[in-house]
């Protein structure tokens, strides 16, 4: 099932609006075919088999390959691409800080399928204005974070080991402090907003007004609304007494937020003791590279823009636009694009466009060959080819999508 699909069913690579498109533009491309090295012919004539034979691959093939997909198997997947990126690209995960959210879907509802919605939990390595997305789970809208992250953090520790990811940050959907106990225990610091509504932060706001704690003057938010607020943060250190699920060393961060006509204040907490207060908010400030990453895939990629098409499809777009994005990423920083990390939280390309070869088939093997090529070697072998002069005019003028 995912043989061919890693490379071709992330329509937003190519800049497909739908799944109907892609044989008519993929496997009808020389560049494309030339790039993937597969054999037009062998598609086209029976590629793969059914219990009625041979059929070829086309979009609607790929559509009810993936109808009977369920999200484990979009998770296995990725759980081997994760296992060969970890042992090929080490580079890539050198600074071992993590982050996780989910990003949710809406599939409208089609002539023969209801509207249904999901989200994908993302687990991604973070990079200088990135974060690639490294293993994702597809489930219900319903499912809580914490149930879903406690499930991907596991999944990934199977690949590449418990304690790998060293830092991970993850916002309060996640907050349990004994699956924060159990991450401090396997190596992984954690840090995390806090609610409003939970005792460590009363407590944070008391210990606030104490003799002796100050305040320190931090950069405003990069908020859209005006007029921004004055920042201020106090480190808190100790604060694991404060936290009674949560039995491990914490360090706090306080930022009060002063507007015109009012005062608002929110707590960050990292299991880790003895982190300044600047430290914990700018690894906070990390987080949001995955928001950012999301946006990029929204806007640019399309990748919810999702047709109305049976859930297991939606799943497999979604998945392979994820995927196509973090191969893409990788690629780039092959080469010299690397220098500029602006562009790695990007667009796909362009849509490549045909190129002037054409594919000269000879029983099982074919050529790409340029116009001028052909027409020398039919020059050359006139009479061998007059006998074969139908079948090449209707190929030429299958070129050039006049059947």
């Amino acid at each position: 099932m995912f043989f061919f699909c890693n490379t071709l069913v992330h329509r937003p690579l190519w800049h497909l609006p739908r799944l109907q498109p892609i044989e008519h533009t993929l496997f009808r491309s020389p560049y494309i075919l030339r790039q993937l090295g597969f054999n037009a012919r062998q598609i086209d004539a029976g590629f793969y088999r059914t219990a009625t034979g041979a059929k070829p691959f086309t979009a609607g093939a790929i559509a009810a390959a993936f109808v009977r997909s369920q999200p484990e198997d979009f998770l296995a997947n990725q759980q081997q691409v994760l296992r060969a990126l970890w042992d090929y690209c080490p580079g890539q995960f050198q600074s071992a800080l993590w982050a996780m959210d989910s990003v949710h879907f809406k599939v409208p509802r089609g002539a023969h399928t209801p509207e249904q919605a999901f989200k994908a939990c993302v687990l991604g390595v973070w990079q200088e204005s990135v974060v690639w997305p490294m293993l994702w789970m597809l489930v219900p809208s319903t499912e809580a974070e914490i149930t879903v992250g406690r499930k991907l953090v596991t999944a990934a520790e199977a690949v590449i080991g418990e304690g790998t990811i060293r830092h991970l940050l993850v916002d309060r959907g996640y907050l349990d402090g004994a699956w924060l106990t159990e991450l401090h225990a396997r190596g992984t610091r954690v840090t995390i907003g806090v609610r409003e509504d939970m005792r460590i932060m009363e407590d944070m706001r008391n210990l606030s007004r104490l003799p002796g704690q100050t305040w320190e003057q931090a950069e405003a938010p990069k908020i859209h609304a005006e007029p921004k607020p004055e920042r201020a943060i106090m480190s808190l250190p100790a604060m694991e007494a404060e936290w009674e699920a949560c039995d491990v060393p914490l360090s706090a961060c306080l930022i009060r937020d002063t507007y015109p006509d009012e005062v608002r204040y929110r707590g960050l907490v990292t299991t880790e003791p003895h982190i300044p207060a600047g430290d914990i908010l700018s690894d906070d400030r990390k987080r949001w590279t995955l928001e950012e990453v999301f946006m990029t895939l929204t806007c640019y990629w399309h990748f919810d823009d999702l047709p109305a098409c049976r859930l297991g499809v939606a799943y497999a777009m979604s998945h392979f636009a994820l995927l196509a994005f973090t191969l893409m990423g990788f690629y780039l920083q092959e080469t010299d694009a690397v220098i500029d990390i602006r562009t790695w939280n990007k667009a796909p390309p362009p849509l490549p466009l045909p190129e002037r070869e054409l594919a000269v088939y000879a029983g099982p093997h074919f050529a790409l060959l340029f116009p001028s090529q052909l027409v020398t070697i039919i020059l050359e072998h006139m009479d061998a080819w007059q006998a074969n002069r139908e079948q090449l005019l209707m190929a030429l003028r299958l070129t050039e999508g006049n059947t």
